[in-house]
């Protein structure tokens, strides 16, 4: 199945990446701790534009121009990608669900993939999360209460996403990093 996969992606952020570091990826993520690209450029935009918010946010008075929104141009070898133990999410169903809930809940990377491939469940669905841990949804772990989660997130508009989570896999896979023009 890794024929389909793309090798051209994205990332947006507020930092300067000349090497990606999985370490400085935060956890409790959608796939866990390590360096995530989007195939779409627009979607790694809108999350450069949110990291940048976040960045203003945290500073405590620094000017908004001490940070600055990058966009990065991230190229894959098609043949790596061929020996790697990939997990790829067609879609955001009750499989995908709970290997989110894994990762979110136990963080850093609770499993052993070398890429996953799937849709994002971005920070915005924190607050469904917790209202599913919560119980508000139903008995938590009930397939009932994560088909009201699922509905909740609207999977219809969750980007794709590719996470890489071990450093020495990030060094083999990811052979250009390029920054480019966002406007």
């Amino acid at each position: 199945m890794y024929h389909k996969l793309k090798t051209t992606l994205y990332h947006g952020t507020v930092s300067e990446i000349e090497k990606v570091d999985v370490e400085l990826g935060r956890s409790r993520k959608d796939f866990g701790r390590g360096f995530y690209m989007s195939v779409s450029k627009n979607q790694a935009v809108g999350m450069m534009h949110k990291k940048y918010r976040e960045a203003v946010r945290r500073s405590r008075g620094k000017q908004d121009n001490a940070f600055s929104e990058k966009l990065y141009e991230i190229l894959l070898d098609e043949q790596i990608i061929s020996e790697l133990n990939v997990k790829i999410f067609e879609t955001a169903d009750l499989e995908w669900l709970d290997f989110v809930l894994l990762c979110r809940k136990q963080g850093r990377m609770p499993h052993n993939f070398d890429l996953v491939v799937g849709p994002t469940a971005d920070d915005d669905t924190a607050l469904c999360l917790k209202a599913y841990w919560d119980g508000l949804y139903g008995k938590t772990g009930s397939v009932e209460a994560k088909k009201v989660l699922l509905s909740n997130l609207e999977t219809e508009n969750l980007g794709i996403q590719y996470f890489v989570g071990k450093q020495e896999v990030a060094d083999k896979l990811i052979v250009g990093i390029k920054r480019i023009d966002w406007r």
